[in-house]
């Protein structure tokens, strides 16, 4: 039995994931801003606050965690948000762009900060990054979602740096693209299911390596241009 946790764990991605691994087993723990409104419960789920754009509220996560489990198989840095794509650079909202970066950016930082020590400890831990294509600085050819763009491709260096760091302590960390998903964030125009896209994710995850660590995939297996 391997314990994950997952971030933003209550909707979208996040709960198809929390669904997807206590059915085959896992030990889960969810992190979330209400976890009193979250209603799945299972012997191997765990829910828990998280605010990730909080340092005290990740730190604290991650104390929690530590006096439940001594060991952190896999984590899932998969909340985040979007932006208001606005249609024109003048258009753009600096305040609400700060927010996005602080969630997408630094959010999943504080969160393996807090994890860290635990991993650490554990063998062939894993960090996998929910990213997006739309972090590619090769792919970019629409433009707009000027923060949202930012905060992923700052997300994708992040974990090309704890990629280096963690060759030391046997830790791989990974980021993923989920595809453009059927959920709130996705849209209903979207062409990828939750099921399709976390069957894909977990399957990389599961086969996640030194060698693949450090590197940007989607979920179907593709690599992707940084």
């Amino acid at each position: 039995m391997a314990t994950w946790v997952i971030t933003g764990g209550n909707r979208g991605i996040g709960l198809e994931l929390v669904e997807s691994l206590l059915s085959k087993g896992n030990k889960v723990i969810a992190g979330m801003r209400n976890p009193e409104d979250f209603t799945l419960e299972h012997a191997n789920l765990t829910t828990l606050y998280l605010d990730v754009k909080d340092t005290n509220s990740a730190n604290e996560f991650g104390a929690k965690i530590a006096s439940i489990t001594d060991t952190v198989d896999v984590l899932v840095n998969n909340a985040g948000m979007m932006d208001g794509r606005w249609q024109s650079f003048e258009d753009v909202d600096m305040e609400q762009s700060l927010e996005v970066l602080n969630v997408n950016t630094i959010g999943p930082m504080r969160v393996t900060q807090s994890l860290w020590p635990i991993m650490k400890s554990t063998p062939n831990a894993k960090v996998a990054m929910i990213t997006s294509l739309m972090g590619s600085i090769d792919d970019c050819m629409s433009g707009r979602s000027y923060a949202y763009r930012t905060s992923k491709t700052g997300l994708n260096m992040i974990t090309k740096v704890l990629s280096i760091e963690g060759r030391d302590h046997d830790i791989t960390v990974t980021c993923y693209h989920p595809g453009w998903v059927k959920t709130d964030m996705g849209g209903e125009m979207a062409p990828v299911t939750k099921a399709e896209s976390v069957e894909g994710l977990m399957s990389l995850i599961n086969n996640q390596t030194m060698e693949k660590s450090g590197k940007f995939f989607e979920y179907t297996g593709v690599e992707f241009p940084w």
